[in-house]
């Protein structure tokens, strides 16, 4: 029997976040197809219906097989559907836009929680977040009202990163997970603050073209150099972030199965 093989936005693994490759026959009066995750080399069998007409890729592409094919992927059970929700990707009418999840969404889509945000850069914890003098027993983190309202400026009011990325630049506390390049601001008190200096990104490390989610897991920081060398695929970029791909993935997935 032979099968029309394609990719859908709509059917990604929930394992590693691959996008599954999809099966239908090509044959009249059959009702078996099937969605593939080669990267966890599992298999499952779904019900399609018949063609109509034998033998014609030309059956896939008439707005009744279309519906048809939709209403199958809609039946996938529910944690193998994408329809955009587990990533920055979304559908707004017929056409796809990018956006990063919401942290209530990141909830809702995963089921779990996102890295904290709460994240404390000081070497001595005895000294303020901000410029470093000693707190007083009275106090907890700054020692005055005007060091803190400083760090609530630099890492929340004057944010210019989203709330999700900004949670994993915190779970690297902000390093490039690449090259190891610190892009936290240094204040003039020559403190590291948790704010981007400018030079983050967040990368996918299965990409969102490929049916990569907005998951912790598919989520590192890297320098703007270093996302943009990967993405034009120059060797050493593409080389070590593979690398963490493969480790970081597969970590995730023995997670999930224990």
């Amino acid at each position: 029997m032979d099968y029309y093989r394609f990719k859908s936005l709509k059917a990604y693994c929930p394992k590693c976040s691959r996008k599954l490759e999809l099966l239908f026959p090509e044959e009249e009066n059959t009702g078996e197809g099937f969605y593939i995750c080669f990267k966890c080399r599992t298999i499952s069998q779904f019900g399609v219906g018949a063609l109509t007409s034998k033998n014609s890729l030309a059956a896939f592409k008439t707005p009744e097989r279309k519906k048809q094919i939709n209403q199958v992927l809609d039946s996938l059970p529910a944690n193998f559907q994408y329809k955009a929700k587990g990533s920055q990707l979304r559908l707004t009418g017929e056409s796809y836009t990018r956006q990063w999840l919401s942290i209530r969404e990141y909830r809702i889509n995963f089921d779990s929680e996102p890295p904290s945000a709460s994240l404390d850069l000081r070497v001595d914890l005895s000294g303020c977040k901000w410029c470093g003098e000693a707190v007083t027993k009275s106090r907890r983190s700054f020692c005055s009202d005007r060091c803190s309202r400083s760090y609530t400026k630099a890492t929340f009011r004057n944010r210019t990163i989203a709330a999700l990325p900004y949670r994993i630049a915190c779970r690297d506390r902000f390093f490039c997970r690449a090259t190891g390049q610190d892009l936290a601001i240094t204040n003039k008190h020559g403190i590291r603050i948790p704010a981007s200096n400018g030079q983050l990104d967040v990368h996918h490390l299965i990409l969102v073209s490929q049916g990569g989610s907005d998951h912790e897991s598919n989520l590192i920081t890297l320098t703007r150099d270093v996302h943009h060398d990967y993405h034009r695929k120059v060797s050493y970029a593409t080389e070590i972030i593979d690398e963490i791909r493969d480790q970081q993935l597969a970590l995730h997935q023995k997670e999930m199965t224990t």
